[in-house]
């Protein structure tokens, strides 16, 4: 039986599978989300599924792209992946990668859905007042997750 004493400590609840939405454009962030994920990830022996989202460009910007754009972008982003995978100290074979295109917090939360996840482990920034009129994607994901959401300043 657990107990509230546990649940606050954190015993009695492990997280199995972490999501991390990566955003390879915001570069000062990343080793922080890596790092604080290695040590959930190890202390929870959990899996961990860093996730890119290519955003949707917009009908007419789509017509202008060249054919099998999205096809280029995401072998470019799938070896970004690959490289954080390297910096990571997770135990090996335990981090594996996915990219989705769309919206990035409907991406995230239909990611994390997907693949069952009890955690997600995302990057924020301090927000400004464009955030506090239309949300950063890192608070529409705490808002809207079904899972537990642990953001990194």
């Amino acid at each position: 039986m657990t107990t509230d004493a546990d649940q606050r400590s954190g015993e009695g609840h492990m997280f199995t599978k972490i999501i991390v939405p990566i955003d390879l454009e915001d570069c000062e962030r990343i080793d922080d989300v890596l790092r604080v994920t290695a040590q959930i990830a190890e202390a929870n022996n959990a899996e961990v599924h860093l996730l890119s989202i290519i955003d949707a460009a917009p009908a007419v910007v789509a017509q202008q792209l060249p054919q099998g754009y999205e096809r280029m972008a995401a072998k470019t982003v799938e070896q970004d992946l690959a490289n954080l995978i390297d910096r990571m100290d997770v135990t090996a074979g335990r981090v594996t990668t996915a990219i989705r295109f769309g919206g990035v917090y409907q991406e995230i939360l239909a990611h994390a859905k997907k693949t069952g996840a009890d955690l997600i482990v995302i990057g924020s920034h301090k927000p400004n007042v464009a955030d506090y009129l239309l949300g950063s994607n890192a608070s529409r994901v705490v808002r809207h997750a079904e899972c537990s959401v642990f953001v990194v300043r």
